[in-house]
């Protein structure tokens, strides 16, 4: 059994984070078979997990597929931040962690004081972390730090049309090609309808690919498919040897 943990995050609220925390959590189901463990940083309320049901629905769907609890976590809660750690190194299976804008630098922070790179490669544990660039400098910025506190982990940038980033300032995208990532991910922007309905909790991606959405006007089908597709295209040549689907 493979085990992965992606971590999606931005330094941003409302840039599409959530949204495509949902769909990664869609298409490891589709790809693995199993639903991946949800750690959901929006404490109290919650955010990616009312996609699946609410807290208590995808604690009992883990407990009844052997997997550790998941739900909403308060990483400024200690034992919260503790056992979502414990978790990633100690239990197989995959892990989506959708991670607040304000624990970004606290969770990265622990993430390095633990050596949790370190760890996660002695478990056999495929950490990626999708960074959703947003329009400002200081997003960027953010990212380039992360990247070289941490050197082991794999990040990718996540640029959203829909939002825009800071890389029409040419230093900071020459900065950013210095960095030399393995790849990134371009999201084209939906039309108001698309996104709706791909943000609607009972939506799900994996539902949509298996054709269960007949009854959806087809340029709204046509431009989901257009989404799924590009992201697609722009898996990179070492994709067969991970596990995550984007």
């Amino acid at each position: 059994m493979t085990s992965s943990a992606t971590i999606i995050c931005s330094d941003h609220t409302r840039n599409g984070k959530t949204l495509f925390a949902k769909l990664v959590c869609d298409l490891l189901s589709l790809r693995q078979g199993v639903a991946p463990v949800i750690f959901d940083t929006d404490a109290p309320d919650g955010g990616l997990v009312h996609h699946y049901g609410g807290a208590e629905a995808v604690a009992a769907r883990n407990e009844e597929a052997g997997l550790p609890a998941g739900g909403i976590v308060d990483p400024a809660f200690t034992p919260d931040h503790v056992r979502m750690f414990d978790s990633l190194l100690s239990e197989r299976g995959d892990y989506v962690i959708d991670l607040s804008a304000r624990h970004l630098r606290r969770f990265f922070d622990i993430h390095e004081e633990v050596d949790f790179e370190t760890g996660a490669a002695e478990v056999g544990l495929s950490v990626s972390v999708f960074y959703i660039l947003d329009r400002g400098e200081k997003s960027l910025t953010t990212l380039l730090n992360l990247a070289a506190r941490l050197p082991k982990t794999r990040f990718v940038p996540v640029r959203n049309a829909a939002f825009g980033d800071a890389l029409g300032n040419p230093d900071l995208a020459a900065a950013y090609a210095r960095l030399a990532m393995e790849r990134e991910i371009a999201l084209p922007e939906l039309s108001g309808d698309a996104l709706a309905m791909a943000g609607h909790p009972d939506f799900h991606f994996d539902t949509f690919i298996a054709g269960r959405y007949e009854h959806f006007p087809f340029d709204l089908k046509s431009e989901l498919w257009m989404l799924l597709e590009t992201l697609y295209s722009q898996r990179d040549a070492t994709m067969e040897r991970v596990v995550h689907p984007v």
